[in-house]
């Protein structure tokens, strides 16, 4: 391994190599994607490491972990969420994703990161459990019909016909029916901006939560407002005026998806929030609502109670040493609350 590749911590000189690397795996501005989600991150710069093949001195591989703040049991900890591994095809299955992992698990605390987790792809999986990481938990899809043309869609996975749509109509009428919650006194409205009432919210709700990703303001408005793609549009939940949940919504046609959930525990907030978004979604013409997140937490919970149907799932990692104090928590599956963002 070590005769073919070099394998080194990635510094601004590397900037273009992980760009082009970055731009066989995603479409779109790479440099104003890299700029943003590498280096502007209020939580820190990226960490990346970067496999270059010594015959050629071609940049063959990379991965990265990107820094998140993160409260275990009400505590703030350094934590950061692996991505953006990728591998050329031509130097696959030589080891060199392993390679990539343990050298990151090695070197990541004097980057100022103490552990790092993710739901990776199946084949990075195996590489990150060879390389160390714990296997936690699954990170589930799950899908919720709010038509009858999403329900066929669900159950086929392909249009349906004019009759077929009028034959689903019947089921949908009594899943929303059986599903409903109450969510009166509750509203959503845009956010615009991010104030020290999220901070707020997030620092009252995250004492009942085990393992919990920080949403700060700052944080908040980089990751929706200030995102090159501004693909999510951010919510903000109130229940009589007071600020007790957050969602992230993106749409794509009659697709709609939960990139973001967050609030207390409680299931009976959730339940009105999860109402709340299911009629917003079907109000803007949407005929299915999707999201994904850890399969044991509270919110996955409470899916299946509105009508969601699990789908695939991967699984979900956490690189941590042995020693470290929250090891415990951090590898218990019903601790974790993470969703896509």
């Amino acid at each position: 391994m070590t005769d073919k590749f070099e394998i080194t911590l990635a510094g601004h000189d590397n900037r273009e190599q992980i760009i082009d690397l970055m731009g066989k795996i995603y479409s779109g501005d790479m440099a104003a994607r890299y700029n943003w989600l590498y280096a502007e991150n209020p939580h820190g710069e990226a960490s990346t490491w970067i496999a270059i093949e010594r015959v050629s001195g071609e940049a063959v591989g990379c991965t990265s972990i990107f820094p998140r703040r993160v409260m275990v049991q009400g505590q703030e900890r350094s934590g950061g969420i692996g991505g953006d591994c990728f591998i050329e095809p031509r130097v696959r299955r030589q080891g060199l994703a392993t390679a990539l992992h343990s050298m990151s698990f090695a070197q990541m605390r004097e980057r100022g990161i103490d552990f790092m987790y993710g739901p990776p792809t199946p084949n990075n999986l195996g590489a990150l459990v060879k390389a160390g990481s714990h296997l936690v938990t699954n990170y589930r899809r799950w899908v919720r019909p709010l038509t009858s043309r999403g329900a066929y869609r669900a159950a086929f996975s392909r249009v349906p016909t004019k009759g077929q749509a009028q034959l689903a109509s019947i089921p949908i009428m009594v899943l929303d029916r059986l599903t409903k919650s109450d969510s009166k006194g509750f509203t959503l409205e845009e956010v615009s901006a991010f104030g020290d009432e999220f901070d707020a919210m997030f620092e009252r709700s995250v004492r009942e939560h085990g393992v919990v990703c920080s949403r700060d303001s700052q944080y908040l408005t980089w990751r929706y407002l200030e995102a090159p793609a501004h693909r999510q549009t951010p919510l903000a939940v109130r229940r009589k005026g007071e600020l007790v949940g957050f969602i992230a919504l993106e749409r794509a046609g009659e697709f709609a998806a939960i990139a973001d959930l967050f609030s207390a525990p409680n299931p009976k907030l959730i339940d009105a929030i999860l109402q709340l978004v299911i009629e917003y979604a079907l109000a803007a013409g949407c005929s299915i609502l999707e999201t994904s997140s850890t399969q044991e937490s509270a919110f996955s919970r409470r899916l299946r109670r509105h009508g969601f149907i699990g789908r695939e799932e991967r699984g979900f990692q956490v690189a941590v040493q042995d020693a470290d104090s929250h090891v415990d928590v951090l590898i218990d599956a019903q601790s974790w609350h993470f969703t896509e963002a």
